[in-house]
């Protein structure tokens, strides 16, 4: 499958946008500590009905990505994800003893 199959119908968010070491190499947002499940975890929460796909990112060679269903502008959906993934890592570190 490629990812020009969900033209116009889903927007790709790659795992690298939040854990590529450098904005050079694909971050978009400041780093966070996560994982492609942790990432599918938070588009399943916010209903983006995610499909995963283990491609590697371009610049990174960061493995993994999630397709979702476009319900905005690729932005909007990125910030949502951002936004679910921060809240994940903050609990998840309070959690810990």
């Amino acid at each position: 499958m490629s990812l020009r199959d969900f033209e116009k119908e889903r927007v790709v968010i790659w795992l690298a946008y939040f854990v590529a070491p450098s904005r050079r190499k694909g971050r978009r947002f400041p780093r966070l500590k996560v994982t492609l499940k942790e990432l599918l975890d938070s588009c399943k929460a916010l209903n983006l009905d995610p499909v995963v796909m283990e491609k590697e990112h371009p610049g990174s060679k960061v493995k993994g990505l999630v397709a979702v269903k476009k319900v905005g502008s690729k932005e909007k959906i990125e910030k949502m994800v951002y936004e679910r993934l921060k809240q994940i890592t903050q609990s998840s570190s309070h959690k810990a003893p």
